[in-house]
């Protein structure tokens, strides 16, 4: 049995649209993350490309990554319900869910970039020529060990994580702070339980949140800025050596392979700045935070924006990629001629 201590209705009014944003997402993800691996897989124009292995397992994980923590903005408001907190299987599952979906397709997408730089350095007979860059199967490979790797490092949350029962009221978080007055459910103390437990005495949050951090944002971080960084000074040389460049052939492939790397970079780019505050309040802030007046909001609008990156492939596709936009407008063209 749950009460709530009641709330001016502006302001429930303003909660309960906002608490719909999370459905957004996960409509945008499954609708243009699908479109994009159907394309990237199954179209010969892209299935050939290596850098689209490692955007076809990033559309698969970046969907994933959004049926946890962003549904908990949609279901706890609304239903008050919390995915991990329905019984032991779902803490155990959709906490690793979680957090594995996120680091892999950030690994991955740094992984890429790296991909991406050796490809576009390679020349017969350089050292680059020779790294196990560059190729479908080469990329696929990589994929695989990224998501082992991340498997065997959040494998524990499926052995030990557990629900915990508190009776303790101090450990309930709040959940707004309107004017001075707290909503906050309150609960019978025997049904109140907590997720992320290992023992009745020890909780992996927020050191996890911290660890996460460093996997899911700080390496992928480094990487993605060094090798971006490369790859922007590897390109303006290029544009300069093009001038002398008199085939044809020779002048479109490298304006195709520049295309490539600006729809690379846009995307990396807008990880980093769309995913690393999100992390770095959660993982280090969120107590302090949490206390202030409109705490509960910033929070959410962190994680909003998080997760509106990974429903955002699609979107960066059709804008930075000259040829995913050629051929997704000329499947629209004629889907609409086929109906007239």
């Amino acid at each position: 049995m749950n009460e709530t201590i009641k709330i001016k209705n502006g302001f429930d009014l303003f909660e309960k649209i906002v608490s719909y944003l999370p459905l957004l997402v996960i409509f945008l993800a499954l609708t243009g993350n699908t479109i994009c691996f159907i394309t990237f897989r199954f179209c010969k124009q892209f299935n050939r490309m290596p850098i689209m292995v490692y955007l076809s397992f990033i559309a698969i994980l970046d969907t994933s990554s959004l049926f946890v923590w962003n549904l908990n903005h949609f279901l706890t408001p609304n239903f008050n319900i919390l995915i991990e907190k329905i019984n032991v299987f779902s803490c155990k599952f959709f906490s690793f869910l979680q957090y594995f979906s996120l680091q892999a397709s950030a690994n991955i997408l740094s992984l890429m970039c790296i991909d991406r730089y050796i490809t576009i350095s390679s020349t017969p007979g350089s050292i680059y020529s020779k790294l196990p860059f560059g190729t479908i199967k080469s990329s696929a490979i990589w994929c695989c060990t990224v998501i082992f790797i991340i498997f065997i490092l959040n494998f524990h949350l499926l052995i030990f994580n557990s629900l915990k029962d508190t009776n303790d009221f101090k450990n309930l978080t709040f959940s707004l702070l309107i004017n001075g007055t707290v909503r906050i459910p309150v609960v019978y103390k025997d049904d109140y339980k907590e997720c992320y437990w290992y023992t009745t005495e020890w909780r992996i949050i927020p050191l996890w949140d911290r660890l996460n951090l460093v996997i899911y944002n700080f390496f992928p971080f480094i990487t993605m800025l060094l090798f971006d960084s490369l790859l922007v000074v590897k390109t303006l040389r290029q544009s300069k050596s093009m001038r002398h460049l008199k085939n044809q052939q020779e002048i479109k492939n490298f304006v195709r392979k520049r295309k490539l790397t600006i729809s690379i970079l846009s995307i990396t780019f807008l990880f980093i700045i769309m995913t690393m505050p999100s992390s770095i309040v959660f993982g280090f802030y969120h107590g302090n935070i949490i206390k202030l007046k409109y705490g509960s909001r910033i929070l959410n609008i962190f994680d909003f924006v998080s997760f509106l990156f990974h429903s955002s492939l699609f979107f960066d596709c059709f804008v930075t990629n000259a040829k995913f936009r050629r051929f997704f407008m000329k499947r629209i063209v004629k889907f609409l001629s086929r109906n007239h």
